[in-house]
């Protein structure tokens, strides 16, 4: 990994330099964009091939893209930024770092998808309750309460206590009944900055879509785990998590091989991204597609209360009539 032109070992230089990475380890990290208003990690690092991308503004490259796009804003051109590119990968800040290969590198798919599964089915069933007398349990029942969920929601979605102290609570990713992997949400404000959710090593979002949908209709997509949890909290169980706010075509592949006929409601978020994968999914299922009806101000699944919800979900339904019989007739 001495060579300076390998394409891995660059990006790591690279961001290093810019401090957007806490480790140095091959293999595939998210971390926030430095090119939008990133208030969650939506690029993702490919520390192995060398490349970058960002599911909130499109931005992709390698490490010598990245460099140019980031002086581009200190005024520096694409020759000047190639120049600094060359600067920092020799700098005194760069020239100590060494890449630590990672354990997911060596172990299969399969493997890491059996740790997965060993991990969450190896941690205690809880019966969620408020009186939990476990002062982990209380702690997230006080945190999940502050949020607008219930007891009944954490028994629902199979929450359980993680032995991670800074990702307290764990959750099953299930695809039609099928465990996908494993996700945990952090409580503590100060890792909530740099990271809301730690997923298992070798989880594929691409190909995962959180929820049940195989007898369903209609389908309300949304796009984080917290998002569907809201719904299910309000009563509707017909909702999946994509886990992003585009979806991807193998997610698409499995919600039309389940009913070609199913009306998919776009729940994303009402927000820059949000609307974007909305006018992606309009773009998808077209006439089966419908907007779910956001009342003004509320941006996304997390700030509704039920009133709000059942007054949206009234509006959101009596268009899902109309595009049901209009697609019958």
């Amino acid at each position: 990994m001495s060579n300076v032109y390998n394409r891995g070992e660059q990006l790591v230089k690279v961001l290093w330099y810019y401090n957007l990475l806490e480790h140095v380890c091959q293999g595939k990290e998210q971390i926030i964009c430095p090119f939008h208003k990133d208030i969650k990690p939506s690029m993702t690092v490919d520390l192995d091939h060398g490349n970058y991308f960002c599911f909130g503004c499109q931005e992709a490259g390698d490490a010598l893209k990245f460099v140019q796009k980031m002086e581009a804003k200190n005024g520096l051109n694409e020759l000047q930024g190639c120049k600094k590119f060359f600067e920092i990968l020799k700098s005194e800040k760069c020239s100590n770092v060494v890449v630590q290969h990672t354990e997911q590198q060596q172990k299969s798919s399969k493997q890491l998808y059996i740790e997965a599964y060993d991990y969450y089915h190896g941690l205690s069933t809880i019966e969620w309750a408020n009186d939990c007398k476990d002062k982990d349990q209380q702690r997230i029942v006080k945190y999940m309460a502050k949020r607008g969920f219930g007891c009944n929601t954490l028994n629902k979605c199979g929450c359980k206590v993680n032995y991670n102290q800074s990702y307290g609570m764990i959750f099953p990713m299930m695809d039609n009944g099928k465990f996908k992997g494993w996700v945990c949400r952090t409580m503590i404000p100060e890792v909530e900055q740099k990271r809301k959710y730690l997923y298992n090593k070798g989880f594929r979002r691409r190909t995962t879509l959180v929820g049940d949908y195989q007898h369903c209709d209609v389908v309300f997509v949304v796009e984080g785990y917290m998002d569907r949890l809201k719904f299910i909290q309000f009563g509707a169980d017909n909702v999946v998590a994509i886990l992003g706010w585009k979806m991807s075509q193998l997610q698409y592949k499995k919600i039309v091989e389940a009913n070609q006929n199913m009306i998919v409601v776009s729940a994303l978020d009402n927000d820059e991204c949000g609307k974007k994968g909305s006018k992606y999914l309009h773009k998808l299922f077209g006439d089966h597609y419908v907007r779910f009806q956001y009342l003004k101000g509320i941006k996304d699944p997390g700030e509704m209360d039920q009133q709000q919800f059942d007054k949206m979900y009234r509006r959101t339904q009596q268009i899902i009539m109309g595009v049901s019989a209009k697609l019958k007739s």
